[in-house]
């Protein structure tokens, strides 16, 4: 038997059934309803606090203050002011120095604008890895250590 003979061809027809896509779109409404209907059961169910609370007004605070907090207070502005005023090293390796305010603000009114500059001039960036073997510094040649 040919090929031709054993294909039968019949197109579809370019109608579409309406029923189908209406009733699939009721079904999906209805099951998002049906989800919602649900949750809000749910919810209605489990939580037990329907109402918002009235706002509390928070009592004044209280400054509840002893001889001995008055004395405690009175020793750490002493043991403040004395370090603001006063010289010492700031460091163990005596390095730093710890200058009072007053000479330190004076000093940086003296500099001006100058006074935020960097301390060091910049570096230039090495340009090349063999930049930084030429400014390393060798050990001498000798027995190894």
């Amino acid at each position: 038997m040919p090929v031709e003979e054993q294909i039968e061809y019949r197109p579809e027809s370019a109608a579409v059934e309406v029923r189908y896509v209406v009733g699939g779109a009721v079904g999906a409404l209805v099951l998002l309803f049906g989800a919602i209907a649900i949750l809000h059961a749910v919810y209605q169910r489990e939580v037990l606090i329907k109402t918002v609370p009235q706002p509390e007004a928070f009592p004044q605070p209280q400054v509840v203050t002893s001889a001995a907090d008055i004395k405690e207070r009175r020793k750490l502005t002493t043991e403040q002011n004395r370090r603001l005023q006063t010289w010492r090293w700031a460091n163990d390796r005596h390095t730093l120095v710890q200058i009072p305010i007053d000479r330190a603000v004076r000093l940086l009114v003296q500099k001006g604008a100058a006074a935020y500059a960097p301390l060091l001039p910049p570096q230039p960036a090495l340009s090349s890895p063999n930049a930084a073997a030429q400014n390393a510094i060798t050990p001498p040649p000798g027995p190894p250590q």
